[in-house]
């Protein structure tokens, strides 16, 4: 009987040992790690392409941004598109605006945010000089939380 006994506590840690080393192709240990290597997107639905704006008036922005796993930050930057130009003598030289929302973080943890902005306001005036009208490039930045990043921009003009 005691010769049985051994034999049955043999086999119980033999099995016990074999169903713990299966679990993930036979690793004992934790579960591999896998980096975050997809880009965040970004859907701007405010400006639109093309959309005109008048000086001394704001420029509504609303976008939604998502990731993966994480949201970590994004920017804005609006600058003007350069093309050749007339100049008029005896008129102040107009000046061309550019705005820059630094870095901003998400919400803490977030996959999807929709971001809302109405305080982006085209001045009339840089200094003494009026603002140069024509094209614009709108542009956003998004870093998620492992460092991916995508950017999208929209041409807008302003009159």
């Amino acid at each position: 009987m005691k010769f049985s006994n051994k034999y049955l506590i043999i086999i119980c840690l033999l099995v016990s040992t074999l169903f713990s080393c299966s679990k993930k192709g036979g690793s004992s240990g934790p579960d591999p790690i896998i980096p975050d290597t997809t880009k965040p997107t970004i859907l701007i639905t405010k400006p639109t392409a093309g959309q005109v704006f008048v000086t001394g008036n704001p420029i509504i922005f609303q976008a939604t941004f998502a990731d993966n796993v994480k949201l970590g930050s994004y920017d804005i930057a609006i600058t003007k598109v350069v093309t050749g130009g007339l100049i008029l003598k005896n008129v102040p030289t107009p000046v061309a605006w550019s705005y820059t929302k630094s870095s901003t973080n998400f919400s803490s943890g977030v996959k999807s945010e929709t971001i809302n902005l109405s305080d982006i306001t085209i001045p009339l005036l840089i200094g003494t000089s009026p603002v140069l009208t024509g094209k614009y490039n709108f542009t956003v930045n998004c870093v998620d939380a492992s460092n991916n990043s995508a950017s999208t921009t929209v041409e807008i003009n302003i009159n």
